[in-house]
């Protein structure tokens, strides 16, 4: 059994994000206009698939007016009726388009996700996390 992970800690004052991707999809720290400014990727791999392996601990900032998006695999593979993912470049266009914040950001790609779903079975966790440095 393995689970991956993204695990963060803010300083909220000076906007450095230290954080660990354990095999995790890559979370986005997106600039004020919107565009990915950054791509955070695996520092390690899945928790659990080996005993004792190391993870890097990594680095950055997020400027004012940031934000920084985390979601799992059941995001991007979320499926359509017709068996059709969701995909990556949809989320990257969702991800893109601007919002007055950190929430509506959330509700945009939320309800982006579900109608690509309509009636389908939700098949995997759908989980997202967005936040914005004010």
């Amino acid at each position: 059994m393995f689970a991956t992970l993204f695990f963060g800690m803010l300083d909220l004052e000076s906007g450095v994000l230290h954080y660990i991707n354990g095999g995790h999809e890559p979370a986005f720290v997106l600039n004020r206009d919107h565009q990915i400014q950054q791509t955070l990727k695996s520092t390690g791999p899945a928790v659990g698939m080996l005993p004792d392996l190391p993870f890097k601990v990594q680095q950055t900032v997020l400027n004012p007016e940031d934000t920084l998006v985390i979601y799992t695999d059941g995001v991007p593979e979320a499926k359509s009726s017709t068996g059709e993912f969701f995909k990556p470049e949809r989320l990257i266009a969702a991800l893109e388009k601007p919002q007055l914040s950190a929430k509506a950001t959330l509700d945009y790609i939320t309800q982006q996700v579900l109608d690509h779903i309509g009636e389908a079975e939700q098949f995997d966790d759908i989980t997202l996390l967005v936040t914005r440095r004010s």
